[in-house]
């Protein structure tokens, strides 16, 4: 009995692994065909259905991480980034959160002991706490670091998750992949019922923008162009390069769950993380992979 279920729990592996390699084909697929940008409506974006195994099922889908904000764009190649620290003010805003937890999240990230504002926090913070710690000092490795850095509890967490990733380099946000809400913090005059409109048309036409610049040019954000954040252009873009795979594997009657992390660079895919933990759907708090796919 044991060999057996040593033998499924490998045969799931297996389907798993397999489950990422046919979602990252998909990607390789695109950047031959598809260079100038990256849509929601590519077959990349689309869902993989429930695919029958023997004695069960492997569903998939891919997401787009630059559809978030990348939480390691406040301080790379040796410098902070001022453009980047504003806009995650203004989206912890968004969420109901104070914008001076961006001051924790950079000093989480930075390599010195200077705390940054009135929020900021480094060593002597952590070290205070009833189980000490030190600070990271150094990037994301994943979004649940959150939850260690001050002024983070499991309910401001979930609030900011589903609009943050933690991917190694720089990544611009896709504007052609975006929710409204993250789209809104490019500017505190964005008006979120507006920005929804705007993204509710841009998914039901298909009608994808060819150049990120071309979004200050579409209403609403027309509007504010001429007074839009000094800098925030560079923080847009219309293709991506990280992505992440979620698969389930449904066998015997057993879940098994693989997450990757992908960076595509050209024509070529590659996973740098993967973890086996389950999937939650921190929008919804839905906790069922299922309901997802």
């Amino acid at each position: 009995r044991e060999a057996s279920i040593m033998l499924r729990q490998d045969q799931a592996w297996i389907y798993a692994k397999s489950g990422e390699y046919f979602l990252s084909e998909l990607l390789v697929n695109d950047a031959k065909n598809s260079k100038n940008n990256d849509n929601l409506s590519e077959q990349w974006a689309q869902p993989l259905p429930a695919f029958p195994v023997e004695d069960g099922t492997v569903s998939g889908r891919l997401i787009d991480q630059s559809s978030k904000f990348n939480l390691n764009n406040l301080y790379h190649e040796g410098k902070p980034d001022k453009e980047a620290f504003e806009l995650l003010g203004r989206l912890l805003k968004r969420v109901g959160l104070a914008a001076e937890l961006a001051e924790s999240v950079y000093d989480w990230q930075d390599p010195d002991d200077i705390v940054t504002g009135s929020m900021g926090a480094e060593d002597s913070f952590y070290l205070g706490q009833q189980q000490g710690y030190y600070a990271a000092n150094r990037p994301f490795t994943q979004v649940e670091e959150l939850k260690k850095v001050r002024g983070f509890d499991q309910k401001s967490f979930e609030l900011i998750a589903p609009y943050v990733t933690a991917v190694p380099y720089f990544t611009p946000i896709n504007v052609n992949t975006a929710s409204a809400l993250l789209l809104s913090s490019l500017s505190n005059d964005l008006q979120i019922n507006q920005v929804e409109e705007w993204v509710n048309q841009r998914d039901k036409s298909q009608q994808y923008l060819d150049n990120s610049a071309e979004i200050w040019s579409q209403p609403p954000f027309n509007q504010i162009a001429n007074n839009k954040p000094k800098g925030v252009e560079r923080l847009t873009a219309i293709k991506s390069e990280f992505f992440q795979v979620q698969v389930l594997v449904n066998l015997s009657g057993r879940k098994r769950y693989l997450t990757s992390e992908l960076y595509r660079t050209g024509e070529q895919v590659m996973a740098y993380q993967r973890h086996q933990m389950p999937i939650y759907d921190l929008k919804s708090g839905d906790k069922n992979i299922e309901l997802l796919l």
